[in-house]
Formats: structure tokens, sequence, C-alpha cells
């Protein structure tokens, strides 16, 4: 009898779980547009500060960086796990000589440099404002990233590898202007002495139905660390077209 109720108990409150509970898929092809990327590697005088969106050339103008987003959602409680993959490269002439990681590239060598960043987020957001027409959520992120920069020429190839983790502040707004079409924004960041972090995104929310919806805006990925080992600040620009599945 009391495993009888104890069965019946979990299954009552899981029902209830489930009812006051969603997920939310969130697929983002996005094209990137590379603002300015510094770096110098170590960050003393024995380094050279490279400006790779003055001194080279993109090989690409335009880029493609995915992004998936997964939310899990109960009452006012938001957990959201996000990845997205950045890989952009450069080539030309050194203007300079150039040290970089150990290694020595003279004056008027024809280089080439690839510059990755992905990052990995895990998340919480609160729901501190609840409406009809207006949410407001905030919370705490923890980035993951795992950047990489490769330079070579004709003979010789350096490589600098990172993964590291840092917390920041994250929030979400939206206004629903009527029962389709929202305006949005929503990101996370934070800043220090040794490096800055955000990761923003304003835009509209258009809902075909209950299950599917799409976004589209402008999000601002902007940071890099100043620190001994290097100095890498970094912006990107992009153009960001999702598909939104609830359920």
């Amino acid at each position: 009898m009391k495993k009888a109720f104890l069965f019946y108990l979990l299954i009552v409150c899981s029902s209830i779980m489930v009812a006051q509970s969603s997920w939310e898929i969130r697929i983002i092809p996005q094209l990137v547009f590379s603002g300015d990327n510094t770096l110098q590697r170590p960050n003393n005088d024995e380094g050279t500060r490279i400006h790779l969106n003055k001194e080279f050339d993109l090989n690409h103008k335009v880029n493609f960086s995915p992004r998936v987003e997964v939310e899990y959602v109960y009452r006012r409680n938001h957990f959201i796990l996000t990845g997205t993959l950045l890989k952009t490269k450069y080539h030309g002439i050194s203007p300079t000589d150039i040290y970089y990681n150990g290694t020595y590239f003279p004056e008027s060598t024809d280089m080439h440099i690839s510059y990755r960043f992905n990052t990995y987020r895990i998340g919480y957001r609160y729901g501190l404002v609840k409406r009809a027409k207006f949410n407001f959520e905030l919370g705490a992120t923890l980035l993951i990233r795992d950047a990489a920069i490769s330079m070579k020429d004709n003979s010789q190839k350096t490589k600098y590898s990172n993964v590291g983790v840092a917390p920041l502040i994250s929030y979400y707004i939206d206004w629903c202007v009527s029962s389709n079409f929202s305006l949005l924004s929503y990101g996370d960041g934070f800043a220090i002495k040794y490096g800055r972090a955000f990761d923003l995104f304003a835009g509209v929310e258009y809902m075909f139905n209950d299950l599917l919806s799409a976004t589209l805006g402008y999000r601002l990925l902007d940071g890099g660390s100043d620190v001994k080992k290097i100095y890498t600040m970094a912006q990107f620009n992009y153009i960001a077209l999702g598909v939104n599945l609830s359920f």
C-alpha cells in the first residue's frame, strides 16, 4: 500500500513538473564580420603587437558561425546551454618583423594566420518580471572558451592554444508588440582589469505558432585578455537568423 502511494505521488509530481516546464531549441546560422583583432604574445617588449584587421587581409570578408542554444524552463527558472563555433583566416605580407609565440617572422614574409574562438556556455537565469507583454530575466553564465591563434610562412609554423573559463552576468528582455511579434535582447558579459567578454544580441522574434518561431537581429562579440602570457582583443559583428522550436 505504501509503495503504491509513493508511486502514485511520484506520477502526480512528475505530471505537475511537466505541465509547468518546457524546452526550447534554437538553431542560429550566423554571418560574421571581423572588426578589430589585435594580439601579442608574449605581452611584453619581446612580443610584437599585431593588428590583424589592419596589417593583413581576410581570406573571406564574411564567415559562417553556427550557434545552438538549448533551454529548459521550469516556472521562472531558465537553464541554458550554448555552443558557438568561430574561425577566421588572414593572409598577407608582414609589414614589419614579427615575433610571436617564440617564432620570428622577418619583414616582407608571406604569412597565413588562423584565428579560432569556439565558446560553450552553461547558464542560469531567473525570471524577475514575467508578464503577458514583458519579461525580464537575470542570472549568470559560465563561459568555456577554446581558442587558438596560429601563424605560418613557407618554412615554419607556430600555434598558441588556450582553454579557459570565465564567469559572466546574463540577462534577457523581451517586449511583446503584438500577438506574433516581439522585440528582444539577451546576452552576457563581464569586465575586469585583465580582460573582458561580451556577447550581446538585439533583434526581433516572429511567432508562427506555439511551437515555432524565428528571430533576426544583430549580435556583438567583443573581448579578450591582457595578461603576461598574451594580449588579445577582438570584436566580431554578426547577422543572426534563428529558428526556435518549443515543446
